[in-house]
C-alpha cells in the first residue's frame, strides 16, 4: 500500500489509514506486540485495528490481522486485496457493524467520526466491560491502544486473573510512573 491519503467509509465506521496515520499506528503496534514486522492498514469505529505481519512464518504477508485493544484478542481475518475491495464497494461497512455505529451516531447526535478516532467501550472488555456499551465521546485511536496496552500490562504484572477484582494499584500512576 502506497497511498498517501486515507479513506473514510460510512461516516468513519471504517478508516483506511493515510501514510502518516499508518506509520503512527504501526509504530505503536510494534511496541505492543514486540515485533518489528507490523504494518497497520486501518481501523474501525470500535477501535479494532487491522494490520499485516511482513515476516510471520505462519501467515502470508497479505493476511490482514484484527486486534481489539479492549479485549486483547487478535487473529487473522482476510487478505489485503479483499479489504481494499470491500472498501471500494462499501461492503466493509457491514463487516464492521455499521448498523451499531449508526445507532451510536443517532443516540449521540454525531454525524461522523474523524480519521484516527474511535468509539471505545465505556469500560475495557478485559476489565469486565461490555463491548456493546460504548462511550458517548470519541477517542484518539492511538491513545485508546496505548492506554489499553498499559492497563493490560499492569494487570499482568500484578498477576490479576480473569474474574479477579481489579486492584486500585492498576490506577496508581505513582507506582507505574
Amino acid at each position: 500500500m502506497s497511498t498517501k491519503q486515507g479513506q473514510v467509509v460510512a461516516h468513519g465506521a471504517f478508516q483506511l489509514f493515510s501514510e502518516r496515520r499508518r506509520g503512527e499506528v504501526s509504530e505503536l503496534l510494534i511496541d505492543v506486540f514486540g515485533r518489528g514486522d507490523v504494518t497497520a492498514l486501518g481501523a474501525d469505529w470500535r477501535g479494532i485495528v487491522y494490520f499485516t505481519l511482513d515476516d510471520d512464518p505462519e501467515l502470508d504477508a497479505d493476511t490482514v490481522v484484527g486486534f481489539d485493544p479492549s479485549s486483547g484478542s487478535s487473529g487473522p481475518l482476510t487478505s489485503v486485496d479483499e479489504v481494499l475491495e470491500a472498501v471500494r464497494t462499501g461492503d466493509i461497512a457491514e463487516a464492521v457493524d455499521a448498523a451499531s455505529f449508526d445507532a451510536w451516531r443517532t443516540a449521540t447526535g454525531q454525524r461522523s467520526i474523524d480519521m484516527g478516532d474511535c468509539v471505545p467501550p465505556a469500560l475495557h472488555e478485559f476489565m469486565g466491560g461490555d463491548p456493546a456499551e460504548r462511550s458517548t465521546e470519541t477517542q484518539d485511536l492511538v491513545t485508546f491502544i496505548a492506554v489499553a496496552a498499559a492497563l493490560m500490562g499492569r494487570l499482568e504484572e500484578l498477576g490479576v486473573q480473569p474474574g479477579d477484582e481489579i486492584p486500585d494499584e492498576v490506577f496508581d500512576e505513582s507506582r507505574w510512573g
